[in-house]
């Protein structure tokens, strides 16, 4: 954990149904953390402690329905953005006004969705992540093979989730596991505050949902070579189609898709975004903290 006392907050006052979990740091601008699908922040702590470590104040959210939050609430793909949104409107009003975004996976898709509408972010560190409009969003799951029917594939979830929108459904119903966990090394698993299951509805209006290609800050994309989920191929097709005041793609050496809960290569990417985020006027505190001990999960 880190060397100050970690804080919770009700986003609540911001119009959400989310919470905050912060790791402050004096003087020190914030990384507000997406975590990725049915995860909360208890699954990312060796990167929230790596980021922590390398200068950054820590916000990291417990979406509606998700986390320390009740996980009866219904929300939408929607929902999800405004609770970032919400986020950042509660740090802005504490005083902060040195932000950027990271997040995992599905978090990643939200942190891209943040930097499309925010004109005051510092940077936007998406660890992985795909345009939700494209076609290649099937191409994570296992209906793949109707990647060329994206729309009448949403068209069908819709229809379903109108007269069923609260039916369970188990990542397995959707990912291939396998994928999820191929290459991943050095992960301890911890399904403390994870979902067991998205409502059938926040399926549907993820993959009818649809973001901006223009981000409105500098984008720093992450992924790894040997992810079986977000491929090398997909993540360059998507890098291409973004548009942003500047953009870098930097490739983990290692780690899958769940290389963001690797420790070593948490460091990594701690160590690239402080470098990115000092060269853009944020400000960093370094100060020697203990480092967290934390567990896994996976995230889309």
């Amino acid at each position: 954990m880190p060397h100050h006392a970690v804080t919770y907050h009700s986003l609540r006052p911001m119009g959400s149904r989310a919470s905050l979990e912060i790791w402050p740091k004096h003087k020190a601008g914030v990384m507000l953390f997406y975590p990725g699908t049915m995860l909360s922040p208890v699954q990312y702590r060796p990167l929230l402690a790596a980021l922590h470590e390398a200068g950054f104040g820590i916000a990291a959210l417990h979406f509606t329905g998700h986390g320390r939050n009740s996980h009866w609430t219904g929300f939408t793909f929607d929902d999800l953005v405004r609770d970032g949104l919400a986020a950042e409107q509660w740090l802005r009003k504490r005083g902060h006004r040195a932000i950027a975004v990271c997040g995992h996976s599905q978090g990643g898709i939200l942190a891209m969705a943040h930097a499309a509408a925010s004109q005051k972010l510092v940077a936007a560190f998406p660890i992985t992540g795909i345009l939700p409009q494209s076609d290649r969003l099937m191409d994570l799951t296992i209906f793949r093979r109707w990647s060329s029917k994206k729309r009448e594939f949403a068209a069908t979830l819709r229809f379903l989730a109108h007269w069923l929108p609260r039916l369970p459904m188990p990542l397995q119903s959707y990912l291939s596991v396998r994928r999820i966990v191929a290459g991943a090394r050095h992960i301890a698993y911890n399904r403390k505050q994870c979902r067991m299951s998205y409502p059938l509805a926040y399926l549907s209006s993820l993959l009818s949902a649809s973001i901006s290609e223009q981000m409105l800050c500098p984008l720093y994309f992450f992924s790894a070579v040997n992810d079986a989920l977000f491929t090398p191929a997909g993540i360059r097709s998507t890098f291409e189609q973004l548009r942003a005041p500047q953009k870098k793609l930097v490739w983990l050496p290692g780690g899958g898709h769940l290389a963001a809960m690797n420790p070593a290569l948490c460091r990594y990417i701690a160590r690239h975004a402080a470098a990115a985020c000092a060269g853009l006027g944020l400000p960093l505190h370094l100060e020697k903290t203990c480092r967290a001990q934390g567990g896994a999960g996976y995230g889309l």
